[in-house]
């Protein structure tokens, strides 16, 4: 998903299913753009009724009801890294920094190896000005479409996606706080999303690399 400064609008393929579940559940999304890490903290306290695209772990199973999964993502971790600079092997990877969005989980190498020389940030964005001021060597990402955004915005173009790729198949939730006081639309919501997904509605609005969980 994507977040446009200008319009202060969201756009992307899981903005347009979780906002057609709520129609279809008779309830309506205010959206909020905010750091991914405060956002699991407000979810946690309920001050934030959901968040999109969560991945499941166990210790958020405390605070968070999972909805879906709406797809099954089974696309490549991919690397950013400076022109001319090349990143096609782990030990590459290895001996340099790596920047990572704060809250993220991307796989158990990345998250767990203590091998690997990681710079959290807050979002998108700091990770494009932190790369941008050389704070680390290469980014982690999940989300292509919104990094290149975040560059895009900062008129920066002088970075590459290396030939270093690691596999990613992850069903994709929403997070809905189990301290909400609007409890009650988590059943309508899984509801309507199963619906959609029987219907092939979510199949038709699904990106590049996104699929079905009936497809599994």
């Amino acid at each position: 998903m994507v977040y446009d400064q200008t319009t202060h609008g969201f756009s992307g393929q899981l903005v347009t299913i979780l906002e057609l579940a709520c129609k279809h559940a008779g309830c309506r999304i205010q959206w909020q753009e905010m750091p991914f890490q405060r956002s699991l903290y407000r979810l946690q306290t309920g001050a934030v009724h959901l968040v999109p695209r969560l991945y499941h772990t166990t210790e958020r199973e405390a605070y968070v009801h999972y909805i879906g999964p709406v797809a099954l993502e089974n696309e490549p971790i991919f690397f950013i890294t400076h022109k001319q600079v090349p990143l096609d092997t782990e030990q590459q990877l290895l001996s340099g920094t790596l920047g990572v969005k704060l809250g993220s989980y991307y796989s158990p190498f990345i998250n767990h190896d203590p091998r690997l020389k990681k710079y959290p940030a807050a979002d998108d964005i700091n990770l494009a000005k932190m790369f941008i001021a050389g704070r680390f060597d290469y980014i982690a990402v999940l989300d292509k479409e919104s990094i290149d955004a975040a560059f895009h915005q900062l008129g920066f173009s002088d970075y590459v996606y290396g030939g270093l790729t690691y596999d990613h198949n992850f069903p994709v939730y929403y997070g809905f706080s189990r301290h909400s006081s609007h409890g009650e639309f988590v059943g309508k919501l899984q509801r309507a999303i199963d619906r959609m997904i029987v219907s092939g509605e979510i199949h038709s609005l699904l990106p590049v690399g996104m699929y079905p969980p009936l497809d599994e």
